[in-house]
């Protein structure tokens, strides 16, 4: 047969056993109805949300200004559009992935050898499910088969507590959204989850718990799975109901199963992608902000419970968990509570409404409590032991410039204001905001580092701190998204006349970078009275170093307009403003920069001697390393 009428079939009638399936289409329906409402709402009581402008839109009437309102939301520069372009790569490799583990059938065989390694298989189920590219409410069809198979409960429960929480889609599109780190902390915290719920269910089965089943008599799921290979007879079906299913049935070849299969996937996983990028839009741009502040902005380890409990009735998807959380983090003017965002990419969903209906429909209600027990007990018990031993408060956990890095200077520091909604906070030890990043690179802007001391570049050639690869990173960061046509150059420039310090601590910074092999420039404000095109050209990056003690060293108009312009122009930039010890600061100087793009010097804090960036940073740095190279693939894909 060839693929030309493989891809012209038309499915016979709906499936008799397992029935059309569409309660999480209406459910997803009905959350894109709730945000259109939202919005609605919003701009009749509010007006439009101020991310455009257009004449006279006071007097135009409320549906104009609700579509004007869409339009921008769906079509602006930074809107859904544009993140789901982002999105776009990991989404299909994740696609691909999900249909080559359904073509070759690789969860179902690793299913069926479970029952042989009795404890052991919780262990072994827990990787079953991380590998399954199901939801919640897919993996309860197995699940069912399996113990109707005669599978012991505990290795089940795993595979039920952890397929909601990780697929190979999902894997990667946390890899696009939050970083490797997360991405490591996600796969880990599922494992652990399905640990958890597993040996907690074998405990109480050696005490008799599934005797007399878990079933309600006559009772059976009919799921939506439609699949000639599952597991329980009385469920086994060779409908049409899915595209993959009817190539199938036509062809042997394994290459058109595997595309039809993938393409089956583009709805099942696609549907989820847009709606968690569209309500991660939402959230971003109207939830009011005390609200997200104070279950994600602040250390509390109440938020966990809080979140976990608020997280049940949503019906949040692993897909779009990340996409978001990631909308929450750039929401924040500070970092996010990083044992509040586990809570809620984690106990979201594996408590999915739809699959909660079907617990309470064909499962005696003892196995439901138990399942809501684990669920519910093991986010709370996990999120709490990465928030004491791996996250750090006032750290971006994931943040590329804190790679490898256990502790950073401290010291004297002015603090950062967050203005801009590109802007995103690095490090806010006690709540001061000290270093902030700004990407735009849907502007085609290069990114630029905001950093409110000069402590961790003095301290940058010392063998006892993580400074040095700090700066490092910094470069690192930077070179990526320089834009520009050179490559791996970069000018130091430091506007406080003739400064010693200044200029040693400028040569201990070279020297760094020079080692991990950018070619320096070093200049000052002594040789080089003005910045000048003909002293930025030739550079992809830019580092200013900006003093707060003298306000002579102010930017000249042209100087502003011509730094500015190298940025929206994809020349990527660091600006360093150091306090010093001047009991009078002023931050003319570096704002006249940082100003055009949502950053404001203002104050001073004291942040100690040394400040804690993360635990395990030798861990997560290999394992950040290993997975940039899944990264680099991904974006040749």
């Amino acid at each position: 047969m060839g693929l030309g009428s493989l891809l012209t079939m038309k499915r016979k009638d709906g499936c008799e056993l397992h029935g059309p399936g569409h309660a999480a289409n209406r459910t997803l329906l009905s959350m894109v109805g709730a945000c259109l409402i939202l919005i609605v709402w919003h701009v009749w009581t509010y007006g439009p949300s101020g991310h455009f402008s257009a004449a006279g839109v006071a007097v135009e009437s409320l549906p104009v200004q609700v579509a004007r309102e869409l339009w921008d939301l769906i079509a602006s520069k930074h809107g859904i559009l544009a993140e789901l372009r982002d999105v776009f790569p990991y989404f299909m490799v994740g696609i691909l992935l999900a249909g080559y583990l359904r073509t070759y059938k690789i969860a179902v065989k690793l299913q069926a050898s479970l029952r042989r390694y009795g404890a052991l298989s919780v262990v072994i189920a827990s990787f079953v499910g991380i590998i399954t590219p199901l939801c919640a409410c897919g993996t309860l069809t197995t699940a069912v088969s399996l113990l109707f198979a005669g599978l012991p409960l505990a290795p089940v429960i795993a595979i039920l507590v952890t397929s909601p929480l990780m697929s190979p889609s999902a894997y990667l599109l946390t890899l696009n959204d939050l970083g490797p780190e997360w991405t490591v902390i996600r796969t880990i915290a599922a494992f652990s989850m399905g640990i958890f719920a597993g040996y907690v269910t074998h405990f109480l089965c050696l005490r008799g718990f599934d005797k007399g089943g878990v079933f309600v008599e006559g009772g059976i799921v009919r799921g939506d799975f439609h699949d000639e290979d599952y597991p329980d007879e009385r469920l086994r079906c060779n409908c049409r109901q899915k595209f993959g299913n009817r190539v199938a049935v036509r062809t042997s070849n394994k290459f058109l199963i595997f595309l039809a299969k993938s393409v089956e996937m583009l709805w099942v996983v696609g549907k989820y992608v847009l709606v968690g990028v569209v309500i991660g839009a939402i959230v971003e741009r109207y939830m009011p902000y005390e609200w997200i502040y104070r279950f994600f902005g602040r250390q509390d380890p109440l938020n966990i419970l809080w979140v976990t409990l608020g997280s049940v009735p949503l019906f949040l998807h692993q897909i779009s968990a990340s996409s978001i959380l990631v909308h929450i983090k750039n929401s924040l003017h500070g970092t996010l509570d990083g044992g509040a965002g586990l809570a809620f990419i984690i106990g979201g969903p594996v408590t999915a409404i739809p699959t909660m209906v079907l617990f309470w429909t064909f499962f005696k209600k003892r196995f439901f409590f138990l399942y809501m027990f684990v669920c519910l007990v093991g986010t709370i018990l996990i999120s709490l032991l990465f928030q004491q031993f791996v996250f750090v408060p006032g750290v971006d956990t994931g943040n590329q410039l804190f790679r490898g890095v256990s502790h950073l200077a401290g010291g004297r520091s002015a603090s950062i204001v967050k203005e801009g909604e590109r802007v995103k906070v690095a490090l806010d030890p006690q709540g001061k905001n000290i270093i902030a990043t700004y990407s735009n690179d849907v502007e085609g802007h290069g990114c630029m580092v905001f950093d409110a001391s000069f402590a961790r570049f003095v301290r940058a050639t010392s063998s006892k701190s993580d400074d040095s690869r700090y700066v490092v990173n910094i470069a690192d960061w930077l070179e990526q998204a320089n834009l520009s046509q050179e490559k791996g150059k970069i000018l130091l420039y430091v506007v406080e006349g003739t400064g010693t310090a200044a200029n040693e601590m400028l040569t201990g910074v070279a020297s760094v970078l020079r080692q991990a092999k950018f070619a320096v420039t070093v200049a000052n404000r002594r040789d080089f009275p003005q910045i000048t095109e003909r002293i930025i050209a030739g550079h992809g990056q830019i580092w200013l170093f900006v003093a707060g003690s003298d306000a002579s060293q102010r930017f000249s108009a042209k100087e502003t307009d011509l730094l500015t312009k190298a940025v929206e122009n994809g020349q990527s930039m660091m600006v360093a403003m150091d306090p010093a010890n001047s009991s009078i600061i002023d931050t003319s100087a570096a704002n006249q920069i940082a100003n055009h793009f949502g950053v404001r010097f203002s104050g001073v804090v004291d942040n100690g001697q040394e400040i804690p960036i993360a635990i395990g940073a030798s861990f997560f740095a290999s394992a950040a390393e290993m997975l940039g190279k899944v990264l680099k693939f991904v974006n040749k894909a």
